[in-house]
């Protein structure tokens, strides 16, 4: 099989696993939080006149809007980062950090379930993903940040030689004397600012697979990206082509499910529903109010269709990212096999601590001690217990310790009866029984 046609088929099998729901779970969590966050800083900018983008148009322009809203979103980016003031790029810098912050958690998750699933074909649980991406948050964190902090680096260092070329003479002639440092420092903004661009997605796979941190990420990313350029290629043209049909695929069927609804809905309903689909779909321009819906009741019905709305956006993006999630471990396993030979069942697996009980739970102040083989040294008479002892002294006997029995102290010898004893004699030395 050819190699593309190879590596197509794998990417394929990132559609069977982004259909689980601890991914999804995942995606749509870290969907909510995003939106919030992002609403959350725009109506704060917005309200101290740090931009002119309003949470509200957010809401009106892509969250309820009957569209899929994909090209409205991306206008708003563009917007944002075209604008030149200092205001507007310090609300970005904010957004972009919670953005991550809340992303090295999710996306960490995600794809440490897809590693564990492909690898060996076991599904791991969300909390247990979540809690190996909060512990590993910092590498997370740091992996897109490292290359853009390099990259502004060499800018600033060449923007400063600019600076010094201001200076009368010295400094014109240091600018033509260091400018092949300005060229060097030129080539590594390129090299570190596009791969690590083209090479991003390989760096959470690597912490979620190896347990690893930024720099073992970044090397692994910049290292498989140089040395299989070819094979790395089929994979990224492989996963944009299989996200763009799934981008398409589920956008039609989420707004063919709307229209639908609509119709149906809207046949049974009669004018009301058109009415409210009118107020949902003029929401935002000149002259629309809640007075056209009169009622409480129709105002309340308007509040959930939105809410609706906003929850089919969440479903299609959360499998749109739990698929780039998929994809994007599913290429890194394999880009590993390919340059360093490591199978794609060897997955990283955190040490599972051993619950104490009642069987493997040593108290500390009682500790089982080994038997001491009985040797004469040792040995003691059966009968020497420790009801014995008197004396203030103790032996080991057994490994135990017992008080020494207490020796007896020495009896003077008693004379004996049937001999004779110079006591008993008399003068002469004759004892008193015997005749003369």
């Amino acid at each position: 099989m050819p190699p593309i046609l190879q590596d197509l088929q794998d990417v394929l099998r990132g559609f069977k696993m982004t259909l689980d729901f601890n991914k999804l779970f995942s995606a749509v969590f870290g969907i909510v939080l995003s939106l919030i966050w992002v609403l959350v800083i725009l109506a704060f900018a917005s309200t101290f006149k740090l931009v002119d983008l309003s949470p509200f148009e957010l809401i009106t322009g892509f969250l309820i809007s009957p569209r899929l809203g994909l090209c409205s979103l991306i206008q708003v980016v563009l917007s944002a980062v075209q604008t030149v003031g200092w205001r507007e790029y310090a609300v970005l810098v904010v957004l972009v950090l919670g953005l991550l912050t809340i992303w090295s958690v999710f996306a960490g998750s995600i794809t440490r379930l897809a590693a564990v699933e492909f690898a060996k074909g076991e599904k791991l649980g969300t909390k247990d993903s979540i809690v190996f991406s909060v512990k590993r948050f910092w590498s997370y964190f740091w992996c897109p940040l490292t290359p853009v902090l390099g990259v502004l680096f060499f800018i600033a260092c060449n923007v400063i030689g600019g600076l010094l070329g201001k200076i009368q003479i010295a400094g014109e002639i240091a600018v033509a004397i260091g400018f092949p440092l300005a060229i060097l420092s030129g080539f590594l903004i390129v090299f570190i600012g596009v791969i690590g661009f083209i090479g991003f997605f390989l760096m959470y796979p690597t912490i979620s697979a190896e347990g690893s941190d930024t720099f073992d990420a970044m090397s692994r990313a910049y290292s498989y990206v140089l040395s299989r350029p070819a094979h790395f290629l089929s994979l990224l043209i492989c996963i944009l082509v299989c996200g763009i049909i799934l981008i398409f695929f589920t956008s039609f069927l989420a707004c063919l499910v709307m229209k639908t609804t609509y119709c149906t809905v809207g046949i049974g309903m009669g004018d009301k529903f058109d009415t409210i689909r009118v107020f949902i779909a003029g929401l935002g321009s000149e002259g629309t109010s809640t007075g056209a819906l009169g009622t409480i009741s129709m105002k309340f019905a308007a509040l959930m269709l939105m809410l609706y709305i906003v929850l089919v956006k969440v479903v299609v993006g959360s499998i749109i990212v739990a698929f780039a999630g998929s994809a994007s471990t599913i290429a890194y396993l394999i880009l590993r096999k390919d340059v360093d030979g490591t199978e794609l069942f060897d997955v990283y697996e955190e040490e599972e601590a051993v619950p104490e009980t009642k069987e493997n739970a040593e108290t500390p102040s009682v500790k089982e001690e080994e038997p001491v083989p009985e040797t004469k040294e040792n040995a003691e008479a059966p009968g020497v217990t420790e009801e014995g002892t008197k004396k203030e002294g103790t032996k080991k006997l057994w490994g135990t310790e017992v008080k020494a029995p207490e020796e007896p102290e020495p009896e003077e010898p008693k004379a004996d009866e049937n001999k004779p004893s110079d006591e008993s004699s008399d003068g002469n030395g004759s004892s008193p029984g015997k005749p003369e």
